[in-house]
């Protein structure tokens, strides 16, 4: 803290310079911050849309399952990074000062959330379901693959 004393032994108590320029960098900092919300959002949307693609381009060779039939993953994929695409152009042309630009950063939060609900749940019942038909599994490699056919006795 900066002190001046004058002729008349007034004195007076100067902005301290340092105390300035650490107010403008914690401003400078919270706006950057704020600023860089939605395209980080945007960012990991984006990035777990091409995880959800890739990891499942395996399931191409495998049996084929409901999940690879309706497209699941292609479309969950594609969702995810047209959200995120979304938040990144918000990024740069919305602020924080708008109300529209919080609702619809909320919104894309709340849909992510909805669909990550949506995706567990589905995940969860088609794993318990085919967990189910295991049992059935070795029922099927003790039956031959081409139906037999089979002669009464004595007719032979």
């Amino acid at each position: 803290m900066a002190v001046s004393v004058s002729r008349d032994l007034t004195v007076q108590v100067l902005e301290d310079v340092n105390l300035v320029k650490l107010t403008d960098r914690q401003q400078a900092l919270r706006a950057a911050i704020q600023k860089g919300e939605p395209k980080s959002l945007g960012v990991s949307q984006v990035m777990l849309g091409l995880m959800v693609m890739s990891y499942s381009i395996p399931l191409h060779f495998t049996e084929l399952t409901e999940v690879v039939w309706f497209g699941v993953p292609w479309w969950s994929g594609v969702t995810f990074i047209t959200a995120g695409v979304f938040a990144i152009v918000l990024d740069k042309h919305g602020t924080m000062r708008l109300r529209l630009s919080r609702g619809v950063k909320s919104s894309l939060l709340l849909f992510t959330l909805a669909q990550m609900v949506v995706s567990t749940v589905l995940g969860f019942l088609l794993y318990r379901q085919r967990r189910g038909f295991g049992q059935y599994t070795s029922l099927n490699q003790a039956a031959p693959s081409t139906p037999t056919s089979s002669t009464a006795p004595g007719q032979d």
